[in-house]
């Protein structure tokens, strides 16, 4: 056993209670919590498998959380074992970065409560909500992947990777920096320069589409097949050969490709 492993070994507990929030001690109850993910790794794949719920991460460490859901929650899970994922989604989730940061064996998994697929994303939100988790950068459950940060959600990324605070003058002057930038993709185009984009996007093949991923049930939209095949990790031809092909069946048994 590897000194890591035998540090932790002793942390290993899951338990099962029914969800409770707003009861008399002001106290969430999960229904299931996993103290020691990394141990526990196993039994958190099994229990879950073919459920649908709300989940929460918990650094150990700092007291941060994460609040996500998933009509699959054994493969959504999954995912966060993966460094290949983990590392491809360092900059977006911060979730990602505090568990490569940390280790799984600081953080621990709480189911917060099994639901209908349909309602997993509303559920979600009522926790976010509650909870206020300081991982979710963004507030809104179900929210994309594939849109372009704000430089006010930028900054608060940065800081939340690397646990420093910018004072207001520093944002003020970054948020500026950035407007500043001729690059800044926020900034608005003339009719003239948008209908030269749109000659140029439609010469090369390029068009905007949406994605929805029956996994989690949410729906990222990208500016191009090749920015959705490089966030989905997969080939820009599978992408283009569902289309070609006029497929109905779902690519990987997980993605519908609409072009917009």
């Amino acid at each position: 056993m590897s000194k890591n492993n035998a540090k932790c070994f002793n942390k290993i507990r899951a338990s099962y209670f029914c969800t409770s929030i707003g009861n008399d001690n002001n106290e969430l109850v999960p229904v299931a919590v996993y103290e020691n993910s990394d141990l526990q790794k196993v039994d958190i794949i099994k229990e879950n498998r073919g459920k649908s719920g709300v989940y929460r991460w918990v650094n150990k460490t700092n007291g941060k959380t994460y609040v996500g859901s998933s009509v699959d929650l054994s493969k959504r899970l999954l995912q966060y074992y993966s460094e290949k994922y983990l590392t491809r989604n360092s900059e977006s989730m911060i979730i990602c970065n505090a568990i490569l940061k940390y280790g799984h064996c600081d953080l621990q998994l709480e189911i917060l409560e099994y639901c209908d697929p349909q309602n997993a994303v509303q559920r979600e939100q009522y926790f976010i909500d509650s909870l206020k988790p300081e991982y979710n950068i963004l507030q809104t459950a179900g929210s994309l992947l594939g849109f372009i940060h704000s430089s006010d959600t930028k900054i608060r990324m940065s800081e939340a990777r690397f646990g420093k605070k910018h004072s207001e003058e520093t944002r003020r002057r970054m948020s500026e920096a950035q407007l500043r930038n001729p690059h800044f993709l926020g900034k608005k185009h003339s009719e003239e320069a948008k209908i030269r984009m749109r000659e140029t996007q439609a010469a090369q093949g390029g068009y905007k589409i949406e994605v929805l991923d029956l996994e989690t049930g949410t729906k990222i939209t990208y500016p191009s097949i090749s920015e959705a095949a490089r966030a989905l990790g997969i080939h820009q031809s599978t992408i283009t050969n569902y289309f070609t092909r006029e497929n109905k069946k779902p690519c990987k048994g997980r993605y519908i490709f609409s072009k917009i």
